[in-house]
């Protein structure tokens, strides 16, 4: 079994920011926020905002968007420009990621039956850590 990091989660104060800034819903019965909203047509959006945002809870919180809305995308990832700049991004940050890298790894279940992203986060887990 892989070790688990520390746990790290999404704060309503940055939820209600990237709920303002991107225009989207913040309800209180919503409790996958940035997986309800995540909406792959808006990850230029999402990406550009990333690259932007200094507050450790609001990347944190908006990196999930992304991660989720990327594997609502359909393409093939492997090659997608913008996942594999994203990634090289999380990895900047290990500290802050390493929570989130680990459970999109899904390490707990086969390959096969895991989300289309896990792969990668596997892989981006490994070197990581």
């Amino acid at each position: 079994m892989v070790a688990k990091p520390p746990e790290r989660y999404w704060t309503k104060a940055a939820i209600a920011y990237l709920a303002e800034r991107l225009g989207v819903r913040n309800e209180p019965r919503m409790q996958d926020w940035a997986y309800e909203i995540a909406d792959p047509t808006k990850l230029n959006e999402y990406l550009a905002l990333f690259s932007e945002v200094q507050d450790d809870d609001v990347r944190f919180t908006l990196a999930d968007v992304i991660i989720q809305a990327f594997e609502e995308h359909g393409e093939n990832l492997e090659d997608e420009e913008r996942w594999n700049d994203f990634l090289d991004n999380l990895a900047t940050r290990p500290e802050l990621h390493a929570h989130q890298i680990w459970y999109w790894s899904a390490f707990d279940i086969d390959i096969e039956d895991a989300w289309r992203v896990t792969p990668y986060m596997r892989s981006r887990y490994n070197r990581l850590l």
